[in-house]
């Protein structure tokens, strides 16, 4: 890996921590599938690159290819490829220079922000591929609504040197595309009461980046997410079982929302909707085959 770098963003500016305007999540940079494992450690110069980020198994799903490429100052700006649930989403950006030749070591992008017209949560994190000509920029997604046919802005400032802040190739540059859900729905009507919480569960999303399970708060505290989670597990047509953790909670239209997206040991999860038969959450089974 030649540069790294991650950050949390919300386009909430306000610093209440009530349940409009907060968000928890992980972040990791190593996969795990419901049919295997694999590691990474660099981006490499191919295009490959949820299989450089999270190994090659996360080969085994469907992703959107974009085309849209801007030019600006000599830096070629493109939305490569993402894939999303109903509202969540992983994001690639390329950035390379125009005439074709490399970065030095230490390059990346300075201010890199998503802007949309809904409430929006965002993790970032860029690699600069071995070959030194590309810098790849990961941005992992939570918004309030639906992500469907919804358009996302990218913004970057320039190209700079991560250490030292001086600014290596011009800028601002920004890019846009348009999100398409590739989650399947399944409603339920679930109430929880875990210690001194009471939510009401209604609806599960089930995609490759994770199960997501959205509903509202049923006690006086509806201002806030909840603190405490279910136990999610999944089981397949072979009849294997995997727990999953939660990779974030955030706030939506409704309430609020789980992402599962991660395994017992903090490791990204990505799924084979086609795989998965059965949702156990605590002791309740729902049936998704």
């Amino acid at each position: 890996m030649k540069a790294e770098g991650k950050k949390k963003m919300n386009k909430n500016k306000s610093g209440k921590k009530n349940l409009m305007n907060m968000k928890r999540k992980i972040i990791t940079g190593v996969s795990l599938l419901v049919i295997g494992t694999s590691t990474t450690v660099a981006a490499s110069p191919h295009t490959d690159y949820f299989n450089d980020f999270f190994g090659g198994m996360a080969n085994s799903f469907v992703k959107e290819t974009h085309d849209q490429v801007v030019v600006e100052a000599g830096i070629k700006m493109k939305i490569v490829e993402s894939v999303s649930g109903e509202k969540s989403s992983l994001v690639f950006v390329s950035f390379e220079k125009e005439d074709g030749t490399g970065f030095p070591d230490g390059a990346a992008i300075s201010d890199l922000e998503l802007d949309m017209k809904q409430d929006v949560s965002y993790m970032v994190e860029q690699r600069l591929t071995e070959d030194r000509k590309k810098i790849i920029a990961l941005f992992d997604i939570d918004t309030a609504s639906s992500l469907e046919g919804k358009s996302v802005t990218v913004k970057a400032g320039a190209i700079v040197d991560d250490v030292t802040g001086e600014v290596l190739a011009g800028g601002p540059i920004k890019n846009k595309f348009t999100a398409h859900d590739r989650s399947d729905r399944y409603d339920i009507d679930l109430t929880l009461t875990q210690q001194n919480e009471k939510v009401g569960l209604k609806t599960i999303y089930v995609s490759a980046i994770g199960i997501e399970i959205e509903g509202e708060r049923l006690d006086d505290q509806t201002s806030y997410l909840p603190e405490i989670a279910p136990v999610v597990k999944v089981i397949t047509n072979d009849n294997q079982m995997m727990e999953l953790s939660v990779g974030s909670t955030s706030t939506t239209d409704v309430g609020f929302k789980w992402q599962y997206s991660l395994d017992g040991k903090g490791k990204r999860v990505f799924l084979d909707k086609a795989e998965i038969k059965k949702i156990m959450i605590n002791d309740q089974i729902i049936t998704v085959d």
